[in-house]
Formats: structure tokens, sequence, C-alpha cells
């Protein structure tokens, strides 16, 4: 791929829990076409972070402008998991727009999960 075929959204994961992850949490961030109702979204892009509790909340997706179709709607998606159990996941859709430059300060929050 050329460099002008990709493009990069960044920004971070935040949760309104004043508390500090456990250890071996893991943040999962993907960019999805969210477009079909009655299909699974198709994934653009995505990111894991071991260790989040000490590597932080920060995220870059990059993706191919190949896949970005006129007239569908894209989000961010996270959850953050610790040993396999998810802790904290995306409740509200936030959607972003494709094929502009380097979209930076995406601020995508998760709620805590009940068990």
């Amino acid at each position: 791929m050329i460099n002008e075929s990709v493009k990069t959204i960044g920004g971070s994961v935040r949760y309104l829990q004043k508390i500090a992850l456990p250890p071996n949490s893991t943040l999962y961030v993907s960019l999805r076409d969210v477009s079909l109702a009655d299909a699974p979204a198709k994934e653009l892009a995505s990111q894991v972070t071991p260790h989040a509790e000490t590597a932080g909340l920060s995220f870059n997706l990059t993706y191919s402008l190949a896949d970005v179709l006129p007239g569908h709607t894209y989000a961010i998606w996270a959850n953050i998991r610790t040993d396999d159990e998810l802790i904290f996941t995306t409740t509200h859709h936030h959607s972003v727009e494709l094929g502009v430059d380097y979209v930076q300060g995406q601020e995508v929050l998760v709620s805590p999960v009940s068990n």
C-alpha cells in the first residue's frame, strides 16, 4: 500500500470510574462499518494493547481508503478485558468521519459491565 491509500484515527479510551485497571488488562479498539443494521459490522482496523493498566488507553487505527464506501456509517468500538473477562465496553455509538487527514483526539467512553 502507498501512503496516500491509508489514513489514521487516533485517540484514547476512558472510563468514568475513579479506579485503576486490574493487572493483566487488555484494551481492544476497532474501527467498524456499522451501516447495515441486520448484518454484523465489518471491521476495518483494530488494535490490541496488552497490559493496558501500565501501557495506557491510547490508540491509533490505520485503515485503507479502499474500504471506505460512500454513504456508509463508521464507528469506533472499544472494550477492556482482564484475564479474558469483559470489564468495560462501549455502550454508546462513537461515529467517525473517514477519508479525512489524520483524525486526532477521538475520546471513546467505555462503561462497566455488570457480571
